[in-house]
């Protein structure tokens, strides 16, 4: 998808790579009853997912000049797919419209083994993928980590000294990237008093009142947050956007560049990506690097997939250090995620690492996850990778979420 409200002047600019720091300008259609209120509700997201630049402002994530690497097509498809949950028998095609998925594309050994778009979506199309844009945040400081650039036992005020004297001086920047800090900061969505909706409010996913005095973009916010309570960090997980923002504030820092040139520089373009992504800013242009990546299934099955093949390509480059994938799919602690209390959407026994969610089973897989029905599940063992973009009807459905990892362990088991 091109960029809508865009000059030739810059459309120019784009293509030679110099304007990665001049965000597209969003707006509301009223027209078709889609306002910052609603942009993100069930009877507007089957749109809205679709084509985020029509409503957001945004970046560029340039693919670069490295040649499109086209997925394969196996030689045996992946066919229907049945399995049980909860004494319940289930098949893959009824439960993805059921969980009114947009698209779902299923790699084995990297080429494609299923791959399938509804509701008007295509292999062109850039769907938002919420919070599976932390795990590309994490996976860059870990290779920053990797390369000796970051050290995880640092505090966070040694590298953003604008946060010393919030929740995050303190803190260590691997206890915020593996989200085991102490921070007041509630992801409660269905509560309009939460600390997200005024986080939501920098970026243009919930309206600014009349007569708003909060923060107005994503860092300004970021330095307000303080602690819970005395609960030392380190002890116990709590999953919150606002952690992911200040990893990238981190990366940033360390890099000297901006998010989107260090995501294009780092992966979007040593992938093989077909299409160029997109990633959702604040007014001042900071990129809401905890949920704002948009992108085409193909090219998130291509990340995946590096992932799964330890850091190369589907040309056998090196894009990311292997230490850095190692460190990922050795997975987190889980008495600290059981401390949390995050054992359930089927998560019992999991952990979290470096922004990504960690099975702990025998294969060491792990996936990225975004509200509404994101997903890229990776499995190293089996190297099969899952990619499933939705516009679900609700944020968070623990039955539905747990149905998808009974589908998915169906899927490895049908591969193998």
């Amino acid at each position: 998808m091109k960029k809508t409200l865009i000059s030739l002047t810059l459309a120019t600019l784009m293509t030679s790579g110099l304007a990665s720091a001049m965000p597209s300008e969003g707006k509301v259609r009223a027209d078709m009853g889609i306002t910052e209120s609603n942009l993100l509700a069930a009877d507007q997201n089957r749109y809205t997912y679709k084509n985020m630049q029509e409503f957001m402002k945004t970046k560029n994530i340039d693919s670069g000049v490295m040649a499109p690497i086209l997925l394969e097509q196996a030689d045996k498809p992946l066919g229907d797919v049945e399995f049980t949950y909860d004494g319940k028998k289930m098949n893959l095609q009824n439960m993805l419209k059921d969980h009114r998925a947009d698209a779902f594309i299923v790699l084995k050994d990297g080429k494609v083994v299923h791959e399938q778009y509804f509701d008007g979506q295509n292999e062109r199309t850039k769907h938002q993928m919420m919070s599976v844009t932390k795990s590309f945040t994490g996976i860059l400081a870990a290779t920053l980590v990797a390369e000796g650039k970051l050290d995880r036992d640092a505090l966070v005020e040694t590298i953003v000294p604008e946060l010393k004297g919030s929740a995050y001086g303190d803190a260590t920047v691997g206890q915020v990237m593996d989200m085991t800090n102490n921070v007041k900061y509630s992801e409660a969505y269905e509560n309009p008093n939460a600390e997200v909706f005024q986080h939501m409010k920098t970026i243009g996913f919930a309206p600014m009142e009349e007569g708003y005095a909060g923060p107005k973009t994503i860092r300004e916010f970021l330095k307000t947050l303080q602690k819970d309570g005395d609960r030392p960090h380190g002890e116990e997980f709590h999953y919150i956007s606002a952690n992911t923002d200040v990893v990238a504030w981190i990366i940033e820092n360390v890099e000297g560049k901006s998010f989107d040139q260090i995501m294009s520089e780092r992966i979007w373009s040593r992938i093989g990506a077909e299409r160029d992504a997109f990633v959702i800013v604040d007014g001042e242009g900071t990129e809401l690097a905890s949920g704002g990546l948009n992108a085409t299934a193909r090219d998130l099955a291509k990340f995946g997939q590096m992932l799964a093949d330890q850091g190369k390509n589907l040309n056998g480059e090196q894009v990311l250090p292997t230490k850095a994938i190692q460190s990922t799919q050795a997975g987190g602690a889980p008495e600290a995620f059981e401390k949390g209390g995050y054992s359930h959407h089927g998560m019992t026994g999991w952990s979290y690492r470096n922004q990504f969610w960690h099975t702990d089973n025998a294969n060491q897989a792990y996936t990225a996850l975004g509200i509404f029905g994101q997903w890229i599940y990776v499995d190293p063992t089996e190297n099969v990778v899952i990619v499933r973009q939705s516009s679900a009807e609700a944020s968070i459905d623990d039955i539905r979420d747990a149905e998808m990892v009974s589908a998915v362990n169906a899927i490895i088991e049908k591969l193998k």
